[in-house]
């Protein structure tokens, strides 16, 4: 071999290293090469999280080896059409984008069953059964009151031990105000004009929310509130939403407008972030994550004014045809 071969030999050598090392670097800084661009891209990543778990992930249709909750990195950043499956049970699906550098999350995706089952509870209810009260949770000590003619509300207990002035501006007067309390003690009023304040606890005062509400509802997290018209369900953010998609404290978000009439909408509470609702057609239910379109599906094709979800058993109740019914959207 002539001295000019080996010499050549070596420049090849330590180019093929140089380029190898490269590569090598780049992939561990968490690049790839983008053939459609013709460049090295910083990629990104999905962490999708379901119930129930072990749910097959497929990235614009391609099905991926991770099963939920799954880690997906090394991903160009661009659009993609996500979808979540699993056996009996509706397809999760929406558009995400890679952002590089970054992880595109979706903590709550809830898989609805195709054909929940209901439970027959109880039957031959009295006509005048009323389903919240056969819910209602033990009551509290601590009683909120609105004093006349002040129109200022207060806060005791049942043996009246202590008196504590909550707000300083009064309620507009000659109204009745019906007072609901969160568990960390958020407070809004609504009135028999269908008017819902809120009480915010910077000034002490209440701010008119909304107008035309027929029902209210908090979080079991305490940080947000349900109310709903006729025929729109709204949330009112009580503060930040640091998991995505992301929410600032005191943002109004409309979660569905309708043309039937929503007869009662609750939380589902076991995930704090999807809405189970009733209309003339249907019981239905819907997700916050409003990034491309919200998923929503029916659970029964048909109508029910009263349902309200169970803490202790994680289930749902209904009533149907004086008869008391529940079911069951997760075994976790």
């Amino acid at each position: 071999m002539t001295q000019r071969a080996r010499r050549l030999l070596l420049f090849l050598a330590i180019l093929l290293f140089v380029l190898a090392a490269s590569g090598i670097l780049l992939y561990a800084w968490g690049y790839s090469f983008d053939w459609p661009e013709k460049k090295f891209v910083l990629t990104g990543g999905f962490y999708l999280k379901s119930i129930p778990k072990k749910a097959e992930v497929y990235l614009n249709n391609k099905l991926k080896t991770e099963k939920t909750p799954a880690f997906i990195k090394r991903l160009l950043p661009k659009e993609y059409q996500v979808k979540i499956t699993k056996d009996g049970f509706h397809t999760w699906q929406k558009k995400l984008r890679i952002e590089s550098k970054m992880v595109t999350e979706a903590r709550n995706i809830l898989l609805i069953p195709e054909h929940p089952f209901l439970e027959l509870v109880k039957e031959e209810l009295p006509a005048d059964f009323s389903l919240d009260e056969f819910m209602s949770l033990e009551k509290s000590n601590i009683i909120f009151y609105i004093q006349e003619p002040s129109y200022i509300l207060y806060k005791t207990d049942q043996a009246a031990s202590f008196n504590k002035q909550i707000s300083l501006a009064p309620l507009p007067s000659g109204h009745q105000y019906q007072i609901f309390v969160s568990t960390n003690e958020k407070i809004v009023l609504l009135n028999e004009k269908n008017e819902l304040y809120y009480f915010k606890p910077e000034n002490k005062a209440f701010e008119l929310l909304a107008e035309n509400v027929q029902g209210v509802q908090f979080a079991p997290d305490n940080k947000k509130l349900l109310y709903y018209t006729s025929n729109e369900i709204y949330v009112y953010y009580l503060e930040d939403i640091l998991i995505q998609p992301n929410k600032k404290a005191y943002e109004k978000e409309s979660i569905t407008r309708l043309s039937q009439e929503i007869k009662k909408a609750i939380w589902y509470s076991q995930t704090n972030n999807h809405i189970i609702f009733t209309t003339d057609q249907a019981v239905k239910i819907i997700e916050l994550d409003d990034r491309d379109y919200r998923n929503a599906f029916n659970l029964f094709n048909w109508s029910t004014s009263q349902i309200a979800y169970s803490h202790k058993d994680k289930k749902i109740y209904l009533v149907r045809e004086k008869k008391l019914l529940s079911f069951s959207l997760s075994s976790e």
